[in-house]
């Protein structure tokens, strides 16, 4: 069968993370502000839509 070999050459069942040598590694603490201002955005998003829709409703 054909794709015996293949089995046999199992890899490692984890994934290893690939770091550019120029890629950022931003701290925890610009993490946390990015995951507040995406909430924060989200937040917005989800008032206004609500805020239109209770608009033109009858």
């Amino acid at each position: 069968m054909t794709h015996l070999p293949y089995e046999d050459r199992r890899e490692a069942n984890e994934f290893t993370d690939i770091v550019a040598a120029d890629e950022a590694r931003p701290g925890i603490g610009k993490q946390l502000l990015n995951g507040i201002g995406g909430l924060l955005v989200l937040l917005i998003t989800g008032i206004v839509i609500v805020l239109l829709v209770l608009w033109k409703s009858p």
